[in-house]
């Protein structure tokens, strides 16, 4: 909302709509996931395809200021909700999967304080890094502190990208095996 009041000067109303967007685009990620899932796909692929998502997501965004349009800064925030709700569901469904039954509460508990207190440290960090950046090399360019913390973003997504990629190899290539065993 602050970018695209101050960035795109959206009023109150348009960037409230922003919010809605982003949640709209959370429903459907975590409706589609919940439909995947249950179908037996793997939550790391889940995961991983929601980090992914977040890229081109981040990338509308980026490109909204230069090009003085509104509905690539809308369409990313979708984008960027739709593949949230997917990494958010599918490393919960990790978790609980790798839970002992009678701790299944526990992990859930714990999957949810880890994130809150990552998305607490993410929004300190990054309005502390927008303003910086502004501050020093922004200048009048409104758009500079917001797009160094949103390149970060994709920077550190495609590192989670990276990160999930072997427990998914590892996991279907397991799973593999054992269709392969049975076969015989």
């Amino acid at each position: 909302e602050p970018f695209g009041g101050q960035v795109l000067h959206l009023g109150v109303a348009h960037t409230t709509r922003l919010t809605a967007l982003f949640a709209f685009g959370g429903l459907l990620g975590f409706a589609y996931a919940s439909r995947i899932l249950a179908k037996g796909t793997n939550p790391h692929r889940i995961s991983l395809l929601g980090a992914a998502l977040g890229i081109p997501g981040f990338a509308l965004i980026l490109i909204a200021a230069p090009i003085g349009a509104h509905w690539p800064f809308q369409l990313g925030n979708v984008v960027i909700g739709f593949g949230g709700a997917l990494f958010g569901h599918g490393t919960l469904t990790v978790a609980m999967n790798r839970a002992p039954k009678a701790q299944v509460g526990l992990a859930i508990g714990a999957w949810g304080a880890v994130q809150a207190t990552a998305a607490g440290l993410a929004t300190g960090a990054s309005g502390a890094l927008r303003d910086l950046v502004q501050a020093t090399v922004g200048g009048s360019n409104l758009a500079v502190g917001y797009n160094t913390v949103y390149a970060l973003e994709m920077m550190l997504l495609v590192v989670t990208i990276f990160a999930i990629a072997p427990l998914l190899r590892g996991r279907d290539s397991a799973a593999a095996g054992i269709a392969k065993a049975h076969a015989h």
